[in-house]
């Protein structure tokens, strides 16, 4: 928001709105096994990526899907990345800024594995169907030592990887933003390359490191997450299929800027896309299959953040990709789970999630003008998606007016604006007049005290499929002071 903006707000209303400019693109690392889902979301996550700094995406096999010298996972994210050179001339008609196919294969490595999924640890096998082929697998003891540190893992390779010296490379770079970890597979190369980079920079820069890095994890996937939270712990405090996994990990925990733990949410999102729904879009959508996309929520809340709905820095917000809350139990304040959320926190947002990819995916197929494209969300002169922060007096009439919002394709819109309760920390009744209307307005509750109220402004237009953007308001007392536990605040990329 503009200088000017700030003012004619405080001179109209009487309150402080606080706002910031846009963020860069968000730095992104995507660790992935490439299993019966990932190359769903890998698909997805491409239509998307102008919104990404993709600084790398480790590919690295998971048992019991793939054994460790089993070539499908990388030949798997290969495949998805012929196809998208071929669509790519095509897709960039409608973004320009897309990751361009050489780019995309400048940061695709192999990493190490495999070691098997964390609630399979000490099974020691597996005998079943995933996604359409039957799998026979077995391994033996499993224990972190084994294949974090030095020398060579038990199946003869050593601990360092292509993809762990990539990863060094990411880590060294001079740049001040957050990293946005993303495990839809083993963290077992995250963590040697972080074992290595505290070995080869000391505890200082390794320590400025792990605050930049703020991970989301699709379950903790494999043992190596014991390097960042106690597994012990996490099967006593939280709501994780754990099997009978134990922590094997006995030297220091380092805590990263944040950890968000999805629990279990992303299972309901694996049977929102259908496969005859996506094929038939170009040569990546024949490649979506019936595996399902339990990995995607880890980037979904980076998209939505992008469409204005959250800040990717406070998970407790609500996103695409669910909401978090605290974890419960020994661990840092900047830990999160879905332990204690509500899944529909994540499936309230699907009718809107599907449109948007559904919209995507005719950029395979159709120029710029025969597709939709998201509305613009305004709040007065304010196009941005930032979040507003409002501070007023109890008692206090303010009027927020979303009039200047459009579509760029001239469609007719629907406004709606709601209260987000969930998101919220006020606890009293507060409903909203006219909620559909423009211009709303409102009164600050005399019984705010130290809490906040969500508001959402939905923007939807009338096209095909329809798209929405939004903005959030956060309503807070002026004369109440800010709680320093928040998580700090970053700005999201439009």
């Amino acid at each position: 928001m503009k200088k000017t903006a700030i003012i004619l707000l405080i001179l109209t209303f009487g309150f402080v709105a606080s706002v910031s400019a846009d963020h860069p693109k968000y730095r992104v690392v995507i660790l992935t096994d490439q299993t019966h889902d990932d190359g769903n979301s890998l698909i997805r996550y491409l239509y998307y990526s102008h919104f990404f700094d993709t600084e790398a995406i480790i590919v690295t096999p998971q048992l019991p899907d793939f054994n460790h010298n089993d070539p499908g996972p990388w030949n798997k994210a290969q495949s998805i990345i012929n196809a998208y050179e071929q669509e790519y001339p095509h897709l960039k008609k409608h973004q320009s800024d897309l990751i361009t196919p050489e780019q995309l294969r400048k940061v695709t490595k192999q990493g190490r594995g495999a070691i098997p999924i964390l609630f399979l640890t000490n099974a020691r096998k597996f005998s079943g169907e995933i996604a359409g082929r039957h799998v026979e697998s077995s391994w033996g003891d499993i224990h972190f030592h084994d294949w974090i540190g030095e020398g060579l893992n038990p199946n003869g390779e050593p601990k360092d990887s292509e993809g762990s010296e990539y990863l060094l490379e990411v880590f060294s770079k001079k740049d001040d933003r957050p990293i946005y970890v993303q495990s839809w597979g083993g963290p077992i190369t995250l963590i040697q390359a972080l074992y290595r980079f505290r070995q080869k920079n000391g505890d200082k820069k390794f320590s400025q490191l792990l605050a930049k890095l703020h991970v989301f994890g699709i379950l903790l996937q494999d043992i190596t997450f014991d390097y960042l939270i106690s597994l012990d712990d996490v099967k006593t405090h939280g709501c994780l299929n754990m099997g009978d996994t134990k922590s094997t990990y006995t030297g220091e925990r380092f805590s990263p800027g944040w950890l968000l733990l999805d629990e279990g949410h992303f299972w309901k999102y694996i049977s929102v896309m259908k496969q005859n729904e996506v094929n038939g879009h170009g040569p990546m959508s024949n490649l979506y299959d019936h595996g399902g996309e339990g990995d995607t929520p880890a980037f979904l809340y980076l998209v939505s953040a992008a469409l204005g709905l959250n800040d990717p820095a406070d998970p407790t917000m609500g996103s695409w990709g669910t909401m978090f809350t605290k974890m419960q139990g020994p661990f840092p304040d900047s830990y999160f789970s879905t332990c204690n959320v509500n899944v529909n926190e994540m499936m309230r947002w699907v009718p809107e999630v599907k449109n948007n990819f559904m919209n995507r995916l005719d950029w395979s197929l159709k120029e710029p003008e025969e597709v939709n494209h998201e509305p613009v969300a305004a709040i007065g002169k304010d196009r941005s998606n930032n979040i507003i922060r409002i501070k007023a007096k109890p008692g206090k009439t303010l009027q927020l007016d979303a009039s200047r919002s459009f579509d760029p394709d001239g469609d007719q819109l629907a406004i709606k604006w709601f209260v987000y309760e969930t998101a919220g920390t006020y606890t009293g009744k507060y409903a909203l007049d006219c909620g559909k209307n423009a211009v709303l307005n409102l009164k600050m509750p005399e019984d705010l005290g130290d809490k906040e109220i969500h508001l959402i402004l939905e923007v939807r237009d009338q096209g095909t499929p329809s798209l929405v953007s939004y903005r959030r308001v956060i309503l807070q007392n002026l004369q109440a002071p800010r709680p320093s536990s928040l998580p700090s605040k970053s700005r999201s990329p439009r």
